[in-house]
């Protein structure tokens, strides 16, 4: 017989919950919001469980809740650019992100049929204890009667006992009785509920070169398009995602047009440079830049200190200024920065980004 109260600092009251969610139990836990409903995530039935417990629609999804960030590496080894650190960033911060189940690749075993997935990466020491030792994913939901606000203190104490469903001892974290903070990214950016401040996934980024004719507008344009495609969005869309990408030079006139030659290259590549007009490195400093990316290393001299800088080419070459050459020196450029491109994406897209 189980207890119907676990106090998860000790080792027999660890031991009761995780042979409670172990065997099919729904269990009450600590998080760093609102306290939920916990059932094993790979239970055929456990979301029509949780649903029936609170009265919901049994066809809602919840939230899968996990101990460490490790199971959704191995569901989603490459996701859309800059994502990943943007979830290691905030997930943490009691967020729940919401994910296009075909952006996953998540096993059999979690019979998932919903076409999106929220994931939680709570950070309380209790929840941490018993997801270290059950080794499974949890299903959680707030502690409430379905369409009513999550039960606080006395109230939601005496609704478990009614339940019959067993408790954390310290059920409530340091009075935190706030919602997690929701957001949709699949692959648009939507805010589902709270106001925690965010940012979204995508970066600023400023691509220098000297004359801004040749190489920073192919750049711009190039690195823009690999964007649209890996999000599967559009150019508007992606402003929305957070990514601003324009180029300067630092010695250009304002207002030239791209060289012929670039726009050439460019427009065998489906890319279009008709409507690019040349800008200074001292006229954009005026806007706030994530990034600064050079063609070489000149490019990313006395630049303002606060500005994180580095070659457009994340293996560290520098990219070769064509001017005066014919086109296949342009050509050429354009290979480099198409590589370099694609190894910039594939970076973002891993869970091993800093930047």
């Amino acid at each position: 017989m189980l207890p119907s109260c676990f106090d998860l600092t000790t080792i027999d009251g660890l031991a009761d919950a995780v042979r409670c969610l172990a065997h099919g139990g729904i269990v009450a836990l600590p998080t760093d919001t609102v306290p939920g409903l916990a059932i094993r995530a790979d239970l055929p039935n456990a979301a029509e469980q949780l649903a029936a417990v609170k009265g919901a629609k049994t066809n809602r999804p919840f939230s899968l809740h996990l101990g460490s960030l490790a199971p959704l590496q191995a569901w989603a080894p490459s996701l859309p650019p800059r994502l990943p650190a943007w979830l290691q960033h905030y997930l943490p911060q009691g967020i729940t992100a919401v994910l296009p189940q075909d952006w996953l690749q998540l096993p059999a075993e979690l019979h998932w049929s919903w076409p999106q997935v929220g994931f939680r990466l709570p950070q309380h020491p209790d929840f941490l204890a018993v997801a270290a030792k059950l080794e499974l994913p949890l299903l959680l939901s707030s502690i409430n009667p379905a369409g009513q606000p999550p039960l606080q203190g006395a109230k939601c104490h005496a609704w478990l006992q009614e339940k019959g469903i067993p408790t954390a001892k310290d059920l409530f974290y340091h009075g935190q009785n706030n919602a997690s903070t929701v957001v949709a990214i699949g692959p648009h950016w939507k805010r589902l509920r709270g106001e925690q401040p965010l940012s979204p996934p995508g970066l600023r980024i400023l691509i220098l070169c000297t004359g801004n004719i040749c190489r920073s507008p192919l750049a711009e344009v190039l690195l823009r398009d690999a964007l649209v495609r890996a999000w599967g969005v559009n150019t508007q869309t992606l402003q929305t995602l957070g990514w601003e990408i324009a180029s300067a030079g630092t010695f250009a006139m304002a207002g030239g047009p791209a060289s012929e030659h670039s726009c050439t290259v460019a427009q065998q590549l489906g890319l279009d440079l008709s409507q690019h007009r040349s800008s200074n490195l001292d006229s954009m400093l005026a806007q706030p830049w994530d990034l600064v990316l050079g063609m070489g290393p000149q490019h990313l001299q006395n630049l303002p200190s606060h500005l994180q800088a580095e070659l457009y080419d994340p293996s560290g070459h520098s990219i070769a200024d064509p001017f005066g050459g014919d086109l296949s020196a342009y050509q050429s450029m354009a290979e480099d920065l198409q590589r370099a491109t694609a190894q910039r994406i594939h970076h973002w897209s891993s869970w091993n980004a800093s930047a």
